[in-house]
């Protein structure tokens, strides 16, 4: 009788699950626009070729779109243009009073929609418990405790996003988050772990390709040579001497702000054993030449190399600043502050 009962248990749960919500291959989407609506709206999924112009009755619009969750499907209604996931449940759609997308699933538990909002939701919910905080700091030392618990709760939320959704945009999210935070190693570890669908999302591609860029030029790895204008990297590098590389840009803010580190250890160093090169990276050639009149660089300069070399050395952020070594060989990357000096301090004495 005991076991009857327990098969019985088993096939009405079987019933029940085979009853229940299913995602489809196919988003059905209402939208609930107001009064204000135009007469006709656009939906888009740029990455699946797909694009459907959907008539609005009285505010009113409902349509089948393909599901696709590795990235954003687009809506485009008036001068209003926002976005979604098609994730394969019925969403209903609308307008807040700040014209943002309110988007709702019937089935949240099952929904991409709502899972990537809630990952949205939490990383705000971080930003606003330390931002006062860290704004509020009275030292130094506690401003940097608080940006690196931070860096941390955000480093934990973004792991855990990706291992809970390997086959979705949410996890493309938590990953140009983490992108930041990993070392080339383990953000390599984490790219294994996705679906392939994914791996093939022009955001994810490019941090894979970043990332190797990286691995190849990591600090022990000789210098990868590049050629623009005429002009190429081993012109300098690789001659001999210590060269202190800067990749920067005129309308850098902190490039600008690392010069008088760059000119200190210019004049400081410079001479048989020691060097510094400035390379000017998605610029354009005028600016460049005005700000390094401006900025008094009087060293060697490589102008207009754009993308060329930030490409090949995995650069996502500038200014980066290279120590390379008598052979070529990469001694320190990205220095920033009082750490340039004492990085070329431990190769180079003082010639002045």
């Amino acid at each position: 009788m005991k076991t009857r009962s327990i098969f019985l248990v088993a096939a009405l749960s079987l019933l029940i699950a085979g009853c229940g919500p299913k995602v489809s291959d196919k988003t059905v989407v209402t939208g609930n626009l107001g009064a204000d609506a135009p007469e006709m709206v656009e939906i888009s999924i740029k990455s699946i070729g797909f694009h459907q112009p959907v008539p609005v009755k009285n505010g009113q619009f409902k349509v089948e779109v393909p599901k696709y969750t590795a990235g954003l499907a687009k809506l485009k209604a008036g001068n209003i243009t926002s976005s979604f996931v098609s994730d394969g449940t019925p969403l209903t759609i609308s307008f807040n009073e700040d014209k943002t997308l309110n988007v709702v699933s019937k089935y949240p538990k099952l929904s991409v929609q709502a899972k990537y909002d809630a990952f949205n939701k939490s990383m705000q919910d971080l930003q606003n418990l330390y931002q006062p905080q860290i704004e509020a700091a009275k030292d130094e030392a506690t401003e940097d405790k608080l940006y690196d618990d931070f860096q941390n709760d955000v480093r934990k939320l973004c792991l855990s996003t990706v291992d809970a959704n390997k086959d979705n945009l949410t996890a493309v999210s938590a990953i140009d988050n983490l992108r930041y935070l990993l070392t080339n190693d383990q953000l390599d570890s984490v790219l294994t772990t996705i679906d392939t669908v994914l791996a093939k999302v022009p955001s994810i591609s490019t941090i894979s390709k970043t990332v190797a860029a990286r691995k190849k030029t990591a600090e022990g790895q000789k210098f990868s040579d590049f050629t623009v204008n005429g002009q190429s990297l081993s012109d300098y590098v690789g001659k001999g001497k210590y060269i202190l590389v800067d990749f920067w840009a005129s309308w850098c803010g902190p490039c600008k702000a690392e010069m008088p580190n760059i000119k200190n250890v210019y004049q400081k160093y410079a001479g048989p054993e020691f060097d510094v090169l400035s390379v000017a990276v998605w610029d354009k050639k005028e600016d460049t030449i005005e700000s390094a009149k401006k900025q008094g660089i009087v060293w060697n300069q490589i102008i207009d190399a754009q993308r060329v070399p930030t490409t090949l050395y995995g650069i996502d952020g500038i200014p980066h600043i290279i120590l390379f070594g008598p052979d070529g060989t990469i001694v320190k990357r990205d220095l920033r502050g009082d750490d340039i000096e004492a990085e070329v301090a431990k190769y180079v004495k003082p010639v002045k």
